[in-house]
């Protein structure tokens, strides 16, 4: 009874055969039906279910790699996907391989037209379950990889596609049938198809890249032992694996070669001296998989830090999906100079180790375009190895509201005031410390710059070069009244979104709302926001750009599959600031770089052999110990500007911003003697040997294209409006919603400044009325009278003159809870 029990059920055979019939598009069950009597329902049900049945898929390219490039289209800079394959045409694969995969996988292939019942039938009587197994031709197979893949990450669409059941089979069948009789798909597209679809272990999908992965050559080199091997891996790519089972694999290996045997396509005594070589490997381990921006080639120098930007830019700005990233063959060039980068990277190395607690960030933009040129940093690009290990980071070091700008934010209140006509030689007191008039919080600000004299008084011009903290903020305080939305729309325009955050003292509020509301004119002016290095090289760019602003942004075209440009969606140019300004603040910033600029120290080297000038602002951060500010130094700051390049150099130390700095070569005491200037330093190292290649000179700010604006000064409102009008401008008041005025001896209400003198017809002219109020300026006392004395008769006389002492800053004077130069 035991044995007999064992035996197939013959009416469940008879069954099965009926469902293979059915599912092959035979329906001929009818002529079983004498056999099966009461099987004849059940057949009617499954020959319907089968005419029912549509095709639903549409086919389209397998999972391709998306290549990343440099600017120049040809430096690979990093390969994205969620599977390793580059598809080739079927004739680049070896005639032997394809013959080596019809007779393992599909013998009637040439015979049938997508479904072969001679297979189905032979799966029915050799499986005794109730489902379906085997059977499937190589177009079924294609058929069924197609639909897994095209489930992407939905695991229950992965199941379903590879489910072994009837109603799986009849779909697979159906469509197998479409492909090759209604699309009339020849059979070696659909081999094509198969052999760059399907998957051959250890992270190779496709031929292609299983030819690299097992023999480092391509498909079309692969002899026929190769070829034989990889056929036999489809089946079991982790059972057969050469790498982990050579035995097993090479057994399988044989059994394709005797496969070939079987259909005519090899001879056995050539099988069998193929049967008698090992298993030749291109490695003994499997090669790693250099997929994702972690694994860029070292052909470009930490070129992942700017990858995992370009990815992140192209997810949110760019609007490209993580699918097509992974899955979607794109081939994207990037803005990335292959050249300057390595060279600045290179530079930047010497400058500061990489196991320094302070990282050094420097963002390169091309100011014309906004394309990001180059992000070294000294940081390389990795998870840190342990605790102990300072010199690795996957930190987004070059975009994160980290450290505070400092003095580079007084780029802000500088176009402010020049966009609203305020002359570069507008004095103001130098009083120290500079206590408000205006503005609602009480502070106290002291100058924070070693090695700088302050004179009684200071202008805009000579105050931005010493980055005279006093003046700026009382530039706030006195010129526009501390109504400070003026010099936030100024930033915000220019890209700085770190002032768009929210508050850490209000959740709803901005920190630009905080500030405006609460009148703190030191933290704008001095830059104590949290700041983005790549956003300040952005600011910066749009003012060397002659006031257009160009969001930075990494890539420059993208391409798909079939070689269709797509939308790289970058941001329009927007013209910020008047030409006119932007090469006002130029030549103003120029003094930075000069004596007695805060930068003019490592500039001496420059200007020694060069006579191309850079324009910039440094920024230093006070350092926080126990809560408090201190007479320390944290983050340091040097924005330079070309006409061609503008770079940011930041010395930050990311883990903890506010703590002093530390770990900068050639300095006892960072934390009391590095400022701006020791950036300053860091940038010109880094970039040097770009800017000897280059010679530029800047415009004058008066030769801009345009016509002179009538002069409004003393003028009323509407006076003001009506001339404009008829001069061919447009009337804008600085600030309408805030009823901003500004410092002036001219009568109250009229204009006390207007800008830009020089502007194309139909430009903006900024205009702000006066608040009757003057800025304060320091005037000598007159000399004091003293008695007339009788000389000695000498023989000779002489007399001298005593200017007015200038007075020391000094950054150990006390320092702002702010920043310095």
């Amino acid at each position: 009874m035991a044995g007999s029990s064992a035996r197939p059920d013959p009416w469940l055979t008879v069954a099965k055969l009926l469902a293979a019939m059915v599912a092959a598009g035979v329906l001929v069950a009818g002529l079983l039906l004498p056999y099966v009597g009461g099987l004849g329902l059940a057949a009617r049900h499954e020959a319907t279910k089968f005419l029912d049945t549509t095709c639903n898929l549409t086919e389209t390219p397998p999972p391709q790699k998306t290549t990343m490039y440099a600017r120049d289209g040809k430096t690979v800079l990093a390969t994205i996907f969620s599977q390793d394959r580059v598809p080739v045409p079927l004739a680049s694969i070896p005639k032997a391989l394809q013959d080596a995969l019809v007779a393992t996988e599909d013998r009637r292939f040439y015979q049938h037209h997508g479904v072969d019942m001679r297979g189905l039938l032979r799966s029915a009587v050799s499986t005794s379950s109730g489902d379906t197994q085997g059977g499937s031709t190589l177009t079924m197979q294609y058929v069924k990889q197609m639909r897994y893949y095209q489930a992407g990450d939905n695991l229950e669409k992965q199941r379903a596609a590879i489910a072994q059941n009837l109603n799986r089979k009849i779909e697979d069948a159906k469509c197998a049938i479409y492909i090759e009789n209604t699309e009339h798909e020849s059979k070696d597209q659909i081999l094509d198809n198969y052999l760059n679809i399907a998957f051959f272990g250890e992270n190779s999908y496709g031929i292609q890249t299983a030819a690299k992965t097992y023999f480092n050559k391509d498909a079309k080199d692969l002899t026929l032992p190769e070829s034989t091997l990889l056929v036999g891996l489809l089946r079991a790519p982790s059972e057969y694996d050469p790498f982990v089972n050579p035995d097993a694999a090479r057994q399988r290996r044989n059994q394709v070669l005797q496969n070939l045997v079987d259909v005519g396509k090899l001879s056995q005594s050539e099988a069998d001296k193929y049967k008698a070589t090992p298993i030749s490997l291109a490695t003994k381990k499997p090669p790693d998989v250099r997929e994702g921006c972690a694994n860029a080639p070292a052909t470009i120098r930490n070129a992942a830090f700017f990858c995992e930007y370009a990815v992140n830019w192209l997810k949110t700005v760019g609007k490209i999906t993580e699918s097509q990233l992974d899955t979607g063959g794109l081939h994207i060039v990037t803005t990335l100079d292959a050249d300057l980068q390595n060279s600045a990277q290179k530079n930047l190395w010497k400058s500061i180790p990489a196991t320094s607690r302070m990282t050094a960030v420097l963002p390169v933009v091309d100011p014309k375009t906004g394309d990001v040129l180059a992000m070294a940093t000294s940081k390389h690009y990795g998870v840190a190895t342990s605790t102990k290990d300072r010199t690795h980071t996957t930190y987004p070091v070059f975009t994160a509201y980290s450290a505070f700008g400092a003095s580079t934010y007084k780029l802000f209140p500088l176009l402010t005031a020049l966009s609203t006509g305020v002359p570069d030689n507008w004095p103001l007191k130098n009083e120290e410390p500079y206590k408000p008039s205006n503005c609602l919080t009480p502070s106290e600000t002291k100058n924070g710059d070693a090695n700088e004299q302050y004179s009684n008084n200071e202008t805009l011009s000579s105050a931005t070069a010493k980055s005279s903290n006093t003046f700026f903020v009382g530039l706030a305080d006195q010129m526009f009244g501390c109504n400070l939305q003026p010099i936030v729309a100024m930033a915000e325009r220019l890209g700085m979104k770190g002032l768009t955050q929210t508050s850490d003292e209000n959740a709803k509020q901005t920190v630009a709302q905080v500030i405006v509301d609460n009148q703190r004119a030191q933290q704008l002016v001095l830059g104590d926001v949290s700041t983005s290095p790549l956003e300040l090289t952005g600011a910066y760019a749009a003012v060397a750009n002659r006031g257009r602003f160009n969001a930075p942004s990494p890539i420059l075209r993208i391409t798909d599959s079939n070689g269709q440009e797509l939308n790289v969606n970058r941001p329009a140019s927007v013209q910020a600031i008047s030409p006119m300004v932007a090469l006002q603040a130029v030549q103003i910033l120029q003094g930075d770089t000069k004596s007695p600029g805060t930068s003019a120290t490592p500039f001496q080297k420059w200007y020694a052999q060069n006579s191309s000038e850079v324009a910039g602002k440094t920024g230093t951060s006070v350092a926080v110990i126990r809560g408090k500010d201190s007479d320390q130094n944290a983050s340091l700051w040097f924005a330079g500007m070309t006409p061609d390049l503008v770079a940011t150099s930041a010395l930050i130390n990311f883990a903890s911003p506010n703590d002093p700095a530390r770990d900068l070569p050639g300095v006892k005491d960072p934390g009391r003697e590095a400022y701006g200037e020791y950036a300053s330093g860091v940038w010109l190292d880094a970039l040097m040997p770009s800017l000897k290649s280059r010679q530029w000179s800047w415009p004058d700010p008066q030769g801009v294209a345009g016509s002179e604006v009538p002069d409004l000064t003393g003028h009323t409102m509407s006076d003001a409006r009506a001339m404009l009008k008829d001069a061919g401008f447009r009337f804008q008041l600085l600030d309408a919603a805030d009823n901003v005025q500004c410092a002036s001896k001219v009568p109250y209400g009229s204009v006390a400044f207007y800008g830009p003198s020089i502007a194309v017809q139909g430009a903006v002219i900024t205009v702000c009325p006066s608040s009757g109020v003057a800025q304060q300026v320091y005037t000598p006392p007159p000399p004091k009278k003293t008695p007339k004395k009788t000389p000695k008769p000498t023989g000779h006389s002489s007399s001298t003159s005593n200017p007015p002492p200038s007075r020391p800053g000094g950054r150990n004077h006390g320092r702002p809870p702010g920043q310095g130069g």
